[in-house]
C-alpha cells in the first residue's frame, strides 16, 4: 500500500505549499546544534603543564571524523578541568535519510499516513508551528541513531590513549564506536542541548506570564520539547482552568453563612464535584484526540514508531512454529499449552506482587501513619501541627522513594508486551504504593475516630506544606545544586592551573558547560522507563483524590488546588526552561496509564463521599442513621449512573476530528482499491 501510496503522490499536482517548502529547504541555514557529547582529554604525562598533546586526544579527533563522515555537523567547545564538548547539529537531507531507516511513518498531504521517503518528501505534512518537516521527537531520535549507530570504518585496530593513563585501548573494524570510548572513559555523556534563540522566546511567552492564569503556547511547547511534556501541560492547563469552578463554588460555601441549609452544603458540593471530575475527564479525551490532530499524530504516532523502531525486533513475541521459509504460523497443542500457561502464570505473578506491595503499606506504613495521625491530634498548638506535618512529608518523600524501588524490582519480575506496558505496570505499582500511603491517616481519622475538625485540619496542613516543599525540592533545590556544581568545577580548574603556575584568570562557563551542569530532569524512581513528568503526573493524581475523595468534608481542598495548580504551571514551565537540561523527547500521545488512574479515582471518589456522608451525618445527628444509609446508598447508585451517563453523553473526539479520521479511511479504502486493481492486471498480464 505505501507503494500505491508513494505513486498517487508523485502524480498529484503540488500546492503552494509544496512550493513554499522547496524554496525553504533551498535557503535552508546552518541548524543549530542540538546534541552535546561530553569527553574527556587525557590527563598531561607533565603534571606541572596544563597543556594536552594532540597525539593523546585523537580518539576525541576520530570521533569527530566519524561523526561529519556521516554529514552531521560537528563544532569543539572547551569545558573546565580536562572536558570538551563536541556539538553535533544536522542538516534536514541527513535526518530524511536516518528516517528512511528508521521506517517513521508520517501523514501525507492526501490524507494517508505512509513510511517516509527522502525524494518523496514534497508530499509529507510539515509541522505546525515551526513549519519544519520533522518533529523534534523524531529528530533527536534520528541523530541519536546516526551517533549510536557509529562504526570503526578502519581496515585495522586503531589504538587510542586511555584518558587516565591508565593504558590503551582498541577500536576494532566494524565495532561500535560510541559505545566503546564510553567503556575507555573518553566519552562521559550524550544529552539534548537547549536552543537558546527558542529557549528565550519561550520563556517570554510561558512562564513569565503569569497573568495569563492556565494559558499556555501549547503547539510551542510540543514543538520544542516533545509530544509528551506538551500533554503534561495541556492537561494540566485544562484541569486547572476547570478547577475554577469547584474552587469559587467551594470558597463561597464555606465562607458565606448558610443558615438552615449549611447542613446541605456536603451532599450538594460532593455531588457537583463528582459530576465536574466525570465532565472534565470526558472533555480532556476530547481535547487529547484535538491535540493529537493537530499536531499530525494518527493513531499510533510516528514518534512512537521513530522510538520503537531500534527495539521492534526484541519487542516482537518469537513463536517456535514460524520460520524463515514459511509466511505461516503453526500452532500445536504443546505450543498452545505452554502459552496458556504463560498468560496464567503472568497473572498469577501480578497478584503476587500486588499482594506483596499491599500487605507491605499495612504492616510497615499503617502503624507509622497511626502514630503521625495520633500526635497530630494531640499536639498542643497548631505550630507544632505544621512541623509535625513538614517532618512527616519530609520522612514520606525518602519513604516512597524505597517503596518505588520495590514496585520497581516487582515489575522487571513480570513479562511484558512492550516497554509502554512496562512502565504502565510500574506506574500502577507505585502510585498504589502512594495511595495508600497518602490517604491511610486520614481514612483514619475519618472513619474509625470521624473526627472531621482533624480531618479538615490535615487536608489544610498537607495542602500547604507539600506545596511549600514541593516549590523548595522542585525549584529551588535544582537551582542551588547547579549553583554549588558550578562553583566547585571553576574551583577544581583553577586550583589546577595555580599548580601549574599559570596566571589567575577568572573563567567563565560557556553556554554547553552550562548546560551540562544542570540537574537532569528524572523522576525520583530509579527507572529508565519514566521521566521527571512522572512525579509531576504522581502529584497531580493525589490531588485530584484529596479534591474529589474529600469534597463533603473539606470544600476549601478544591480552592488550594486551584491557587497551587496557577503557580505549578509557571514553576515547573520555569524550571524546564531554566533550570533543567533539556529533557531527552519521549513518544506519547496521552497521558497513558494516568489517565486509567483518573478515571478510578473518580468512582473511588463517589464511595469515599457516600461514606463520609454517612459518618457526618451520624455524628450531627441530623438523621437517623438507618434512613440516612438508605438515602446515601441510594445517592451513590445515582452518582454511578450519572457518571456511566456521562460517559456515554460526551463523545471522546470531536466532530471535525471524527470527520478528519473518515476522510482518512475513505483515502485508505481507495488506495487499496486501486492495490487490488493493479494486482488483477499483473496477474492477466
Amino acid at each position: 500500500m505505501d507503494k500505491i501510496a508513494q505513486q498517487l503522490m508523485m502524480s498529484r499536482p503540488r500546492t503552494k505549499q509544496t512550493k513554499a517548502f522547496t524554496e525553504d529547504e533551498m535557503e535552508e541555514e546552518i541548524p543549530s546544534p542540538e546534541i552535546a557529547i561530553a569527553c574527556i582529554l587525557p590527563k598531561p604525562l607533565d603534571l606541572k603543564s596544563t597543556e594536552y598533546d594532540p597525539q593523546q586526544s585523537n580518539a576525541i579527533e576520530y570521533l569527530k571524523k566519524e561523526l561529519l563522515a556521516q554529514g552531521l555537523i560537528v563544532q569543539l567547545s572547551d569545558g573546565v578541568l580536562t572536558e570538551v564538548f563536541l556539538t553535533v547539529a544536522a542538516p534536514l537531507e541527513v535526518v530524511g535519510r536516518a528516517a528512511e531507516r528508521l521506517q517513521i511513518r508520517k501523514p501525507t498531504e492526501i490524507g494517508l499516513e505512509v513510511v517516509f521517503d527522502w525524494e518523496r518528501r514534497h508530499s509529507f505534512l510539515r509541522q505546525p508551528v515551526d513549519n519544519s518537516l520533522f518533529s523534534w521527537t523524531e529528530r533527536y531520535h534520528c541523530m541519536n541513531l546516526i551517533i549510536s549507530g557509529l562504526t570503526c570504518s578502519a581496515d585495522k585496530p586503531l589504538t587510542f590513549h586511555r584518558p587516565d593513563q591508565s593504558g590503551e585501548f582498541q577500536v576494532l573494524p566494524g565495532e561500535l564506536i560510541l559505545p566503546k570510548l564510553k567503556m575507555a572513559g573518553v566519552v562521559k555523556e550524550m544529552f539534548p542541548l537547549h536552543v537558546e534563540n527558542k529557549r528565550k522566546e519561550l520563556m517570554k511567552k510561558w512562564p513569565y506570564r503569569w497573568l495569563s492564569l492556565w494559558s499556555q503556547p501549547i503547539d510551542e511547547v510540543y514543538a520544542y520539547f516533545g509530544a509528551k511534556v506538551a500533554i503534561y501541560f495541556a492537561f494540566l492547563g485544562m484541569y486547572t482552568k476547570w478547577l475554577m469552578f469547584p474552587a469559587s463554588l467551594g470558597a463561597l460555601l464555606w465562607f458565606r453563612r448558610l443558615g438552615t441549609f449549611a447542613s446541605a452544603v456536603p451532599i450538594i458540593f460532593s455531588m457537583v464535584v463528582i459530576i465536574w471530575a466525570v465532565l472534565f475527564l470526558q472533555f480532556w479525551k476530547r481535547e487529547n484526540a484535538g491535540l493529537l490532530s493537530r499536531w499530525g499524530m494518527i493513531v499510533e504516532d510516528s514518534d512512537v514508531r521513530a522510538m520503537r523502531a531500534t527495539s521492534a525486533s526484541e519487542e516482537q513475541p518469537k513463536f517456535s512454529g514460524l520460520n524463515d521459509k514459511t509466511d505461516d504460523v503453526f500452532t500445536s497443542e504443546a505450543e498452545a499449552d505452554r502459552l496458556e500457561k504463560e498468560e496464567w502464570m503472568g497473572r498469577l505473578r501480578s497478584v503476587r506482587n500486588n499482594g506483596l506491595v499491599f500487605l507491605a503499606v499495612v504492616c510497615v506504613q499503617l502503624p507509622f501513619e497511626l502514630t503521625y495521625a495520633h500526635l497530630n491530634k494531640i499536639a498542643p498548638y497548631d505550630i507544632f501541627r505544621y512541623i509535625l506535618t513538614g517532618m512527616y512529608l519530609f520522612i514520606m518523600q525518602y519513604a516512597t522513594k524505597f517503596g518505588g524501588t520495590i514496585a520497581l524490582h516487582l515489575v522487571k519480575t513480570q513479562k511484558y508486551r512492550s516497554k509502554e506496558a512496562e512502565a504502565d505496570g510500574l506506574i500502577y505499582k507505585v502510585f498504589g504504593i502512594y495511595f495508600m500511603q497518602s490517604y491511610i491517616g486520614l481514612f483514619y481519622h475519618a472513619l474509625f475516630h470521624r473526627d472531621f475538625f482533624v480531618l479538615r485540619q490535615l487536608l489544610i496542613q498537607r495542602l500547604i506544606v507539600s506545596q511549600l516543599m514541593n516549590n523548595f525540592t522542585e525549584n529551588l533545590l535544582p537551582y542551588l545544586n547547579y549553583r554549588y556544581a558550578k562553583f566547585k568545577s571553576v574551583k577544581e580548574d583553577n586550583e589546577i592551573k595555580k599548580a601549574a603556575g599559570e596566571k589567575y584568570v577568572k573563567h567563565h562557563a560557556s553556554r554547553i558547560e552550562k548546560q551540562k551542569l544542570k540537574p537532569t530532569y528524572v523522576s525520583s524512581i530509579p527507572s529508565d522507563l519514566e521521566d521527571g513528568l512522572f512525579d509531576d503526573y504522581l502529584e497531580l493524581a493525589l490531588q485530584f483524590g484529596m479534591v474529589t475523595m474529600f469534597a463533603c468534608a473539606l470544600p476549601l481542598v478544591a480552592t488550594f488546588a486551584f491557587i497551587n495548580n496557577l503557580m505549578e504551571i509557571r514553576s515547573d514551565s520555569f524550571k524546564l526552561l531554566a533550570l533543567m537540561r533539556r529533557p531527552v523527547p519521549r513518544a506519547a500521545s496521552s497521558v497513558g496509564a494516568w489517565l486509567m488512574i483518573f478515571q478510578h479515582m473518580g468512582v473511588a471518589a463517589i464511595v469515599t463521599n457516600c461514606a463520609l456522608l454517612v459518618c457526618l451525618y451520624d455524628e450531627v445527628g441530623d438523621w437517623s442513621v438507618e434512613p440516612g444509609l438508605a438515602a446515601i446508598l441510594i445517592l451513590e447508585h445515582v452518582l454511578l449512573l450519572i457518571k456511566v451517563g456521562f460517559s456515554w453523553f460526551v463523545p471522546e473526539e470531536p466532530a471535525w476530528v471524527k470527520a478528519k479520521r473518515m476522510k482518512r479511511i475513505h483515502v485508505q479504502s481507495l488506495v487499496s482499491r486501486q492495490l487490488l486493481s493493479l494486482l488483477e492486471k499483473t496477474r492477466s498480464d
